[in-house]
């Protein structure tokens, strides 16, 4: 019966020009799967158009550059403006409807949008009659349901995917066969700083963890560096599917088994990539596309735990606003998912919301994290109360729950190292940071080579180099202390730890001065500094480049449970690897713990010298004791 219907209706791109009338409101399916043979014949070479608003949710292609030409004859409503149409939107010739593709969905099905006209793209029919939106449910699924004439290209070429994308041919106006090449979205190969970045991000998820993946190459970067930090069990709720989720699949890496929702299911809104990516969704049961009132709904992206967001931004402004501009001509317009992700991750038990950038512009002539946004062509999209974590190619921030003090000293140290003074010169004018803030010098980037995870009594413990954002918590660290242990560390009796005494413990140039904490790791909220070891360069030393005297200081609570023995042979290796022959320290007679542990390291004392209650000793970190 329904092969009898889909004959009645196939017919020419000629023989329905007058089906879309002027004035009419039009919607056409963009992203990979956009018609783009509808689009030509029916839209661009149909010269009895007038007036007509084309309505589009992600355009690859460059159809609406002749919307522009074509001025009065349609006009392209874009809720995305990607970087395909950013020359004619410059020009005036394109209007960007600003929504979240969930309030998308709701401008259609509550009528706040009447769509008249649907310009789809399927695959063939199965025995049922059913075709499939392939590689792009989206919007369209909703539009269908919703507009008055539907206009299908039927294409033996899109893929057949399970979830909201089956559309029976009685839903059909208009079928017009035509097969042709799928759009691709080839990205090309990441750059040292798109990897730099995608590396910090792998760094912030954990195994089991649902990962939303944003537009553009910065999120899609993160999955690549997964493969290689090898974490397991993840799952996919995302709107858009990316080439490198087929190689985390083939890996085993994603399974989705730990998945709160659609266990061991793929869910997804759109494809955005290659053939190899659409042979991937092919029938595959592991993957549903559904509409975006389910994939971007933030109570059920609450719902998942440990639910990731992985979303880019064109610039930070140094409160953690973030927004999406067009301001150097190679930006992007629109939210898409970014909000209803960024909001539902952070709403997630154990989630997280992570806001990707470069530290400046591709000629890096300007920085990406900024004092304040002042271009006017720019959309917000995560707010001053919405924030998470921040990365760029330098590292990676946590700005939930800090001051904007903490906020704006916290991205100075993730901008690009030539722009780091400005930004805190910036900062100072406008009263968020202290106004003797120091910062350590340009040439001296973040070294996570000295980062490492080590196991003590079952707590996963991460110890690392010290930040300038650490300041607080080395004083928080300080006032735990007894008045005992303070004067083994300082020797002398201070109660006090003030800022201008503290920001120098934590600004170290990495070589010749070193910190270390330990915190109970990056996964963890609660990053208190339970233990800090220094060394600096010793002033009275004979060979300035030869000795470095340290110091070790460990919570109460954390004490004689090895904490200080792992720091202190961490902190050797790195002096070591510094060019630091000798380190130095002076012990306070009753310090016996100090004097043991020093002794339990296994290096050879050059010196053990004793005066006024103190010991002087120099250990040689070139080699063991005998």
């Amino acid at each position: 019966m329904w092969r009898e219907v889909y004959k009645a209706k196939k017919v020419r791109p000629e023989d329905i020009l007058s089906a879309i009338r002027p004035g009419s409101k039009v919607y056409i399916e963009t992203g990979c799967a956009e018609p783009r043979y509808l689009v030509e014949k029916l839209i661009v070479e149909n010269n009895s158009l007038a007036d007509i608003e084309i309505y589009t949710t992600m355009p690859l292609s460059s159809f609406s550059e002749a919307g522009g030409d074509y001025g009065s004859r349609f006009r392209v409503k874009a809720f995305f403006v990607s970087p395909e149409i950013v020359p004619i939107y410059e020009s005036g010739n394109t209007d960007h409807l600003p929504v979240t593709s969930f309030g998308l969905s709701r401008l259609i099905k509550d009528g706040y949008l009447n769509i008249d006209t649907a310009i789809i793209h399927v695959s063939l029919p199965d025995e049922y009659g059913y075709m499939s939106l392939g590689i792009s449910v989206d919007v369209t699924r909703t539009v269908i349901d919703h507009a008055s004439t539907v206009i299908a290209q039927v294409n033996k070429n899109m893929p057949r995917t399970l979830g909201d994308g089956f559309v029976h041919v009685s839903k059909i106006s208009y079928i017009i066969e035509h097969d042709d090449a799928l759009i691709e979205d080839t990205s090309g190969e990441p750059d040292d700083e798109t990897r730099a970045i995608g590396e910090n991000i792998a760094r912030l998820i954990e195994n089991g963890s649902t990962i939303q993946i944003g537009f553009g190459r910065l999120p899609s970067a993160a999955l690549y560096a997964l493969r290689d930090k090898g974490v397991k069990d993840l799952g996919i709720h995302t709107e858009i599917l990316t080439d490198p989720v087929c190689a985390l699949v083939e890996e085993g890496l994603v399974n989705g088994k730990r998945k709160s929702l659609d266990a061991e299911k793929i869910v997804a809104s759109m494809c955005l990539g290659t053939r190899k990516l659409f042979d991937f969704v092919n029938q595959n049961p592991m993957v549903e596309l559904r509409s975006p009132d389910y994939t971007s709904s933030m109570g059920l992206i609450s719902r998942q735990k440990n639910m990731v967001a992985i979303n880019g931004a064109l610039e930070v402004d140094l409160t953690g606003q973030s927004c999406v501009a067009l301001s150097d001509g190679t930006g992007f317009l629109g939210t898409l998912g970014h909000a209803d992700f960024n909001r539902g991750a952070m709403a997630s038990e154990g989630g997280k919301s992570i806001i990707a950038l470069r530290s400046t512009t591709r000629d890096g002539r300007r920085s990406r994290i900024v004092p304040e946004f002042t271009d006017l062509k720019i959309g917000v999209v995560t707010t001053q109360a919405e924030v998470n974590y921040v990365v760029t190619e330098y590292g990676e921030v946590n700005l939930f729950g800090k001051t904007i003090r903490e906020r704006a000293l916290a991205l100075i140290t993730i901008a690009h190292p030539r722009f780091r003074k400005w930004l805190l010169e910036e900062a100072k004018r406008l009263k968020y940071v202290y106004l003797d803030q120091i910062l350590p010098p340009e040439d001296t980037p973040y070294p996570f080579k000295y980062e490492k995870t080590v196991d003590l009594g079952g707590t996963s413990l991460l110890v690392r180099p010290v930040k300038v954002t650490d300041e607080r918590s080395i004083q928080d660290l300080f006032y735990a202390m007894s008045l005992e242990d303070k004067f083994f560390r300082f020797l002398h009796s201070v109660t006090v730890l003030h800022h201008k005494q503290a920001q120098r413990l934590v600004n170290v140039d990495y070589r010749k001065s070193m910190a270390l904490v330990t915190t109970r790791g990056s996964g963890m909220h609660d990053n208190r500094v339970l233990a800090v070891a220094h060394y600096a360069v010793d002033n009275e030393a004979d060979s300035l480049e030869d000795v470095c005297e340290f110091s070790i200081m460990v919570h109460p609570e954390w004490q004689n449970r090895g904490i200080g023995y792992r720091l202190l042979n961490h902190i050797i290796d790195i002096a070591r690897d510094n060019g630091f022959r000798y380190m130095s320290s002076s012990v306070w007679e009753d310090n016996t713990h100090m004097l043991h542990l020093i002794k339990k390291t296994g290096y050879r004392a050059v010196s053990y010298d004793y005066f006024d209650h103190v010991y002087s000793i120099c250990i040689d970190i070139t080699r063991p004791a005998a």
